[in-house]
């Protein structure tokens, strides 16, 4: 896909019914975000032996063909991939390819798939450097075997083949190696077209195969920014990085995920309420990359989601409305304005250089004042009069503008 924009379902939280049904009740909704790809966080059956909290974590995964009875049926996936392909969406499902669960099927007749410690007992699963890792409900599976390889890349076409499903976001990717993905990302492209989103940082990533790498260091510096660092330095690392990338190589844009709003803190919380989490949120969306949204990220729901237990998305937010048609509009802009197409990414030099974000792409000029108190601005080197924001439609009456606290503007130049 072109311009690709991810949405994340926790399948458990993400209704009441807390199944596939539910997340196929809500897929005009989640199109009326302007996301165009549905991510399945894991659907297989859920590992029982050392389990962590009563549920158990999604990524323990006990069977790599099966579905989480607590989800629904074969079929009923089957009605929810076939709703999301006839509004011209596409679905991808998380897998697990670097471990299973104590209990997974192949741990009766294929103990030769997994890593043995020195004492011939299975490993807990190990991190990049070959250390135990704290996912003591997992067990980790041995590469080196090609029956593994073989087996994995089975189970993978399983989902494409018979699901139609469209790509993967895979687990830890960089603890599996480059090789093995290499290997099967090209016998899953002889199915079909794919898109596959890789949980990894680096970019030999794409030379594997993959379309997609997370965008951690842009989300963990914006933080940052948000507690007093500077703005522009913020954008000029993010310049670097794009264009340090590969010509195919793209990033995931987030300011929040499973992992982030489980271990840290809901935008609406992290970055000063409301208009902090939009400011983060159109500064962080508008970089050239894939945008991403997040269970109830679009009503700014407060609430922390944990893996283990089931937490229903309180969706019945103050002002919903209002604040889902802010974010559909950002989304919007990203995905149809030939400004965000493309890679192109200038920073530009302000006045406020510690405080407001500013670059251009295109004929575009995004300020995002990233403090809670209003500044004005005069950004350097481009015409700002006349322009019109993408976001309010006001027309920019000089060079310099005033943004109030965690405001933002997306000036689109006249010429």
């Amino acid at each position: 896909m072109e311009r690709p924009v991810l949405y994340e379902v926790f399948v458990r939280d993400f209704s009441p019914a807390g199944n596939f049904a539910g997340v196929q009740d809500a897929v005009e909704r989640i199109e009326a975000t302007g996301a165009n790809v549905i991510w399945l966080m894991p659907i297989y059956p859920v590992g029982q032996a050392n389990k962590k909290g009563p549920l158990g974590s999604p990524y323990s995964v006990a069977d790599y063909r099966g579905i989480n009875p607590d989800f629904g049926t074969a079929a009923d996936l089957h009605r929810l991939v076939e709703a999301a392909h006839a509004r011209k969406m596409k679905v991808i499902l998380d897998f697990v390819a670097n471990h299973t669960a104590w209990d997974h099927v192949w741990m009766r007749e294929h103990a030769d798939r997994y890593t043995h410690d020195a004492n011939g007992k299975i490993s807990v699963a190990l991190d990049n450097n070959g250390k135990p890792t704290d996912w003591t409900d997992t067990a980790d599976l041995n590469y080196a075997n090609p029956d593994t390889r073989q087996a994995m890349i089975a189970d993978m076409r399983y989902w494409l083949e018979d699901f139609d499903i469209d790509g993967f976001r895979m687990d830890v990717a960089e603890f599996v190696p480059d090789d093995f993905w290499r290997e099967a990302i090209a016998q899953l492209r002889s199915v079909k077209p794919i898109l596959m989103l890789a949980e990894a940082g680096d970019s030999k990533m794409y030379g594997d195969g993959f379309d997609l790498t997370y965008g951690w260091d842009a989300y963990g510096d914006l933080k940052q920014v948000w507690k007093g660092k500077s703005a522009s330095e913020w954008t000029v690392h993010q310049a670097q990085d794009v264009a340090s990338l590969p010509s195919n190589g793209r990033r995931l844009r987030f300011i929040t995920n499973h992992d982030e709003t489980a271990s840290d803190q809901p935008p609406v919380t992290l970055f000063g309420g409301s208009a902090g989490a939009r400011a983060a949120f159109v500064a962080m969306t508008l970089m050239p990359g894939v945008p991403l949204l997040y269970d109830g990220e679009e009503v700014e729901s407060p609430q922390k989601l944990t893996l283990f237990v089931q937490e229903l998305i309180a969706w019945d937010q103050p002002k919903a409305e209002e604040t889902r048609a802010f974010y559909s509009k950002v989304i919007h802009l990203e995905r149809t304005h030939g400004a965000f197409a493309g890679r192109d990414l200038t920073p530009v030099a302000t006045d406020k250089s510690n405080d407001v974000i500013a670059y251009r792409r295109g004929d575009v000029v995004v300020l995002v004042n990233t403090r809670p108190y209003p500044v004005t601005v005069v950004p350097g080197g481009v015409a700002l009069q006349n322009a019109r924001d993408l976001l309010s439609d006001d027309i920019q009456q000089s060079s310099t503008v005033a943004l109030g606290g965690y405001g933002a503007k997306v000036l689109e130049l006249r010429h």
